[in-house]
């Protein structure tokens, strides 16, 4: 019989590993305090390994440190080590301690001037205030030594808006102009805070491989990035954060493998550090069998042709069955907002609440005044607190200002306003833009359980692969040419929705048996050609 042992804190005696024990994020344990935002501020812990050669995902919820730490990178932020009174002795003390060698020489080399930094940062503020056209600002932002600017021009899709100013551009534009400013820059690091905002999923892969390539060119990148599809795809190690969003973050010690560290963060335990960072474990439901709709009544629209300038959209005749969730895909450019705002205004048989791709904060008021015009509903009852304002985490921030609140918060209250509305059809486009992993799978959620409660019909256009496969019943494909044409393809079923889609973008897919998620295959690998033979782009094993 094995030996009995004590743990002190009662009478009786159990096996050796009936009892373990498993930290909980505190920041008593969290190591050396990198920086501190106040009194009563966001507090910061942990630094990265710097590692040329590789892409270094950040992981995380919003609010828990990741654009903290590539500002620090950036040199945009000195870090005071918790000493807010006194930031250049806090500094001292924080370097004085701190024992990553490659963050030390890090320090060392910014502070001389020997290390050359190009940093995207989350949002466009400072590249929306310029008043130059496209074209001279990528002649101003080049650098010999980088990414020739005809390149860039390529690669980034800026040939149409050359001689517009940021001001003029959509979203996406704005996005992939950002992203070349920093790829003009000849530099030993490059920070990439959340590229993937606004870009359509071929556009995604392709900036995932420009990374890549930016990388095996030794030099270094760090990406933070919360579509867990490509930034498994694109990252080689990644780094976890963990925490209480908006009261203190921490950094893993490790950098994981791709595969370990996005699975540990989904199932909540970081294992080789014995910290549990969440209660529950992201696990995503594998649909075996599709539902049929054929017999399932829902809301039907004519088929139509829309001209916009030089764009013409042209689309089929269809249904969307009520208790179904329409899920659209394709590129930017095809047409998908002008089709979701052509049934807004155009559908009478039906009452349509409709959340729209670009939020602004131009509403005079409050989040409680907001929600109220916007769902047409008492927000302070027992059911709108139930379904609405607690899954969407808002009740704290209802007497803000919607002028005040940060692009994840802005879409979490147009998400609830939409759903908080009664309605036959809820048109959602890009519903996850903005939002962390965790909130995406928790929209996806609530998504589902307002449309099945209501019985009504819903449209979603998606850009993040993972999350279109678990909202979606089935699929309506955008294809054409971005710009100029679009026409849609169905509605398809699921499974052969996502594999057209898959096909054309050129890449594979399968389901990660640990957690459910879906892993992009490495163009080339094994699976990859496997799949390709038999022409299963979207395969779940």
């Amino acid at each position: 019989m094995a030996k009995k042992g004590t743990c002190g804190v009662c009478i009786n005696k159990c096996f050796p590993g009936a009892i373990s024990v498993v930290n909980l994020p505190s920041t008593d344990t969290a190591g050396l305090q990198v920086h501190c935002y106040g009194e009563n501020g966001f507090r910061f812990f942990g630094v990265p390994q710097i590692s040329p050669g590789k892409v270094i995902g950040l992981l995380g919820v919003n609010g828990i440190g990741k654009s903290t730490i590539l500002e620090i990178l950036a040199g945009r932020k000195l870090p005071n080590g918790g000493n807010f009174h006194n930031p250049e002795r806090g500094f001292q003390n924080f370097s004085d301690q701190l024992s990553v060698a490659s963050f030390r020489q890090f320090l060392d080399d910014l502070a001389s001037k020997r290390l050359s930094i190009a940093y995207k940062p989350q949002v466009f503020t400072e590249l929306l205030i310029r008043k130059e056209s496209v074209r001279e600002i990528i002649s101003s932002n080049h650098q010999e030594g980088s990414f020739s600017k005809a390149a860039v021009t390529k690669l980034m899709e800026l040939e149409p808006i050359l001689d517009r100013i940021p001001s003029e551009l959509s979203g996406g534009e704005l996005q992939r102009l950002a992203i070349g400013i920093v790829l003009l820059q000849n530099a030993d690091m490059y920070l990439i805070d959340e590229p993937c905002t606004f870009l359509d999923f071929r556009q995604r892969i392709k900036m995932a491989e420009i990374f890549h390539r930016m990388a095996n060119k030794g030099r270094v990148v760090f990406i933070a990035e919360h579509d867990i599809a490509i930034h498994d795809f694109q990252s080689d190690v990644i780094y976890i954060f963990y925490g209480e969003p908006h009261k203190f973050g921490v950094m893993s010690r490790l950098a994981y493998t791709v595969k370990k560290g996005i699975n540990n963060f989904l199932l909540g335990r970081l294992k080789d550090e014995n910290i549990r960072i969440r209660g529950k474990e992201i696990i995503f439901t594998r649909v075996v069998k599709e539902r049929q709709w054929k017999d399932i009544p829902g809301i039907e629209y004519s088929s139509f042709t829309k001209q916009l300038g030089t764009f013409t959209l042209t689309a089929n005749e269809g249904i969307i069955h009520f208790g179904g969730i329409l899920g659209v895909l394709g590129e930017n450019g095809l047409g998908k907002t002008t089709f979701a705002q052509y049934l807004f205004n155009t559908l009478t048989t039906a009452k349509v609440s409709y959340k729209p791709q670009f939020l602004h904060r131009k509403f005079q008021g409050t989040v409680r005044d907001f929600l109220t015009r916007y769902s047409n509903t008492y927000i302070d009852s027992k059911e709108y607190k139930l379904y609405i304002l607690k899954p969407f985490s808002i009740s704290h921030l209802l007497e803000k200002p919607i002028s005040s609140l940060s692009g994840g918060e802005l879409q979490r209250c147009f998400l609830a306003g939409c759903l908080g509305k009664k309605a036959d059809l809820y048109i959602i486009d890009e519903g996850s833009a903005f939002l962390d992993v965790e909130e995406r799978l928790n929209a996806t959620r609530v998504i589902r359980h307002i449309v099945s409660k209501n019985r009504a019909a819903c449209i979603a256009i998606e850009h993040d692969i993972q999350i279109a496969e678990a909202l979606a019943d089935i699929i309506l494909l955008f294809e054409g040419e971005p710009g100029y044409s679009g026409r849609t393809i169905g509605p398809l079923s699921k499974r052969a929705g996502l594999n057209r889609f898959l096909q054309r973008v050129n890449i594979t897919f399968r389901r990660d048996p640990e957690t459910g998620r879906a892993r992009l295959n490495k163009p080339g690998s094994r699976l990859d050609r496997e799949q390709r033979k038999i022409e299963a782009y979207y395969y779940d094993l």
